[in-house]
């Protein structure tokens, strides 16, 4: 089945043809489908939204799997050089978080990765193929801007950083849409605000050199200085290492359409003269949370830890994602999500009491409906609804095209209340239960079940075996 997209390049919705089997691609040869997302920036917790961004991305590569494809998935973790604002200014992100926690930023970017990648394990999300911190690609980043300096892109800003010219790409802003070239001629007239050395408004930062007068914890040594990267540079790098000079799809958000992937294109392209750098760009749309934005002043900014804390399976609020198509708006509400929570329960309900019925529909239509609502740009949505009449028409003989469409797709345990031992508990969580194990053995009770608390308020369950213990996720 012919699998179509919607490219956020092109405005349109395409036929998916790969890069391994596009007869007018002419790069290195391709034996799998690459596939980039933007991962999380690790220094807080994620909120709800965030983790709808990572859904997304699991769903394209489940998707793409389910239909055959030999996928090759890479999410980067972002642990340094991200400045709070995207126009390079202000204080870094894991510096911030440093001074808010009370520990170093390296400690910072542990404790909040092991914290996504628990939230991970919980929606049922698989761990991706690569996930590469940026802070273990430092030397790839500064071959990149070396290369780009050389080819004459960049030029430095003294007491700033090395930046990149924009004005030297031809087509930089296509992603915004048909008109880039006349919004980036607007934006460039009705610049008031001081560039601070820059040429272009548009201009952005390859290497930052860290201030004079204050001590970075994540400083580099580079060829112009200590300092370390600017935050569009770490994608390209990392995106490229594991997927090639060119790839088929990157994913992200949808506020990355004007500053990021723009960037991030503009410094490619030019690093390896080839077009296009990726086939296809998928942008996920805001969550937004009763009608609006999630803000700290409304106190509606939600953990998964606050879904757990009302009673919710981290596994309700995986359906409930489903029931939007990832690149509209969809609107968070406790109402929107008991509905889930009950349609899920209902679904797994009408799976349990299944008979043999005489078939008013073949199987084989139910899969070509399913399919054909996963072929048509991820449409969740209407795969639900299919599955919802396909319940109330058939009976057990749906059984076998179920277990292929939760196994691969779903993930959201519809044959099952139970969930399995995890074989991929994080590493913060198999510490505290050795460290409980350990005092279990010196006879330190109270320790162990403090150590077990943590771990439940974690959202797992720990349950001792005579080879020690096993640990499921909370369901």
């Amino acid at each position: 089945m012919q699998i179509k997209l919607y490219n956020t390049l092109t405005r349109e919705k395409e036929d998916f043809v790969p890069l391994m089997q596009d007869p007018n691609y002419s790069g290195e040869k391709k034996d799998f489908v690459g596939m980039y997302s933007c991962g999380p920036t690790v220094y807080y917790t994620p909120h709800i939204g965030n983790l709808r961004a990572t859904f997304t991305a699991d769903l394209i590569r489940n998707v793409l799997k389910y239909f055959g494809y030999p996928v090759k998935a890479v999410m980067n973790i972002t642990d340094v050089g991200h400045l709070v604002s995207d126009g390079d200014e202000g204080e870094d992100k894991l510096e911030k978080g440093a001074k808010r926690d009370g520990i170093s930023a390296w400690e910072v970017a542990k404790k909040y990765e092991e914290i996504f990648l628990t939230a991970m394990n919980e929606l049922n999300i698989q761990t991706f193929d690569v996930m590469p911190r940026a802070t273990e690609h430092i030397a790839e980043q500064i071959a990149l801007v070396q290369s780009l300096e050389a080819k004459g892109y960049t030029y430095e800003v003294p007491g700033d950083g090395i930046y990149m010219d924009t004005s030297k790409v031809e087509d930089y802003g296509k992603l915004m849409g048909p008109n880039y070239k006349k919004r980036l001629e607007d934006l460039r007239a009705g610049e008031r605000v001081d560039m601070k050395g820059k040429k272009n408004p548009t201009d952005f930062a390859l290497w930052k050199f860290s201030p004079t007068d204050e001590k970075r914890q994540m400083e580099r040594d580079s060829p112009w200085g200590v300092g370390f990267p600017g935050w569009h540079i770490e994608c390209s790098a990392m995106s490229s290492k594991y997927l090639g000079e060119q790839f088929d799809i990157h994913h992200g958000g949808a506020d990355h359409i004007t500053v990021h992937h723009p960037n991030e294109i503009s410094q490619s392209e030019c690093w390896f003269w080839k077009k296009p750098w990726v086939k296809y760009w998928l942008h996920n749309e805001f969550l937004q949370v009763d009608g609006g934005k999630m803000s700290k002043s409304l106190g509606n900014i939600y953990s998964l830890e606050d879904i757990k804390a009302k009673g919710y399976s981290p596994l309700d609020l995986r359906y409930f994602y489903f029931k939007a198509q990832y690149g509209n708006f969809q609107n968070f509400t406790w109402e929107a999500l008991e509905q889930a929570k009950n349609e899920r329960a209902g679904l797994i309900k009408k799976i349990q009491n299944l008979t043999q019925t005489s078939q008013q529909t073949s199987t084989e239509d139910w899969k070509l409906r399913f399919d054909e609502a996963l072929a048509d740009n991820l449409n969740t949505p209407k795969l639900l609804s299919e599955l919802h009449s396909a319940l109330s028409k058939s009976g057990s003989e749906l059984l076998p095209l179920l277990h292929e469409l939760e196994e691969k797709v779903l993930k959201i345990w519809l044959f099952s209340t139970e969930t399995p031992v995890s074989q991929e508990a994080p590493e913060a969580i198999i510490s505290l239960a050795e460290q409980r194990k350990q005092a279990k053995s010196e006879k330190n009770y109270a320790l162990a079940d403090e150590l077990r608390t943590q771990i439940t308020q974690a959202g797992w369950e720990i349950k001792d075996t005579k080879e020690g213990y096993e640990l499921t996720i909370k369901n």
